[in-house]
């Protein structure tokens, strides 16, 4: 067997690139597949359970696209979910007008004191 990289379907390579990116390749391949799992890369954690001798060559050699696939194409955009309907406090509609501040017009500090003594004593 030549030296030739292993070719693996593009989905699976753009996950196997990132993959490779964010941790240490190791020769475990059932530490990488939890890993890839961890981080959501499934194509490319169901590629390596299902090729675990293929890994292991490219692990060493190297990985290609398959160029069998078309290139260029748009990637599948998933359905959008429904709303997450979201937990709210039901208030009571206020009006904008600003509030109107009461102010003691009965003559300062020292007159509110008098007058609460005069009130309770």
């Amino acid at each position: 067997m030549s030296r030739e990289k292993i070719k693996v379907p593009g989905k699976v390579y753009d996950e196997l690139v990132a993959l490779q990116r964010e941790i240490h390749f190791t020769q475990d391949h059932a530490d990488t597949i939890k890993k890839a799992e961890d981080r959501g890369y499934m194509k490319a954690a169901n590629w390596i359970r299902q090729n675990e001798r293929a890994y292991k060559i490219g692990f060493a050699w190297g990985f290609e696209p398959d160029a069998s696939e078309p290139k260029g194409a748009l990637q599948d955009i998933p359905p959008r979910e429904a709303p997450v309907q979201r937990r709210t406090i039901a208030r009571k509609e206020t009006s904008l007008q600003p509030k109107s501040s009461k102010k003691s017009t009965s003559g300062g500090f020292f007159a509110g004191i008098r007058k609460w003594l005069s009130k309770y004593f």
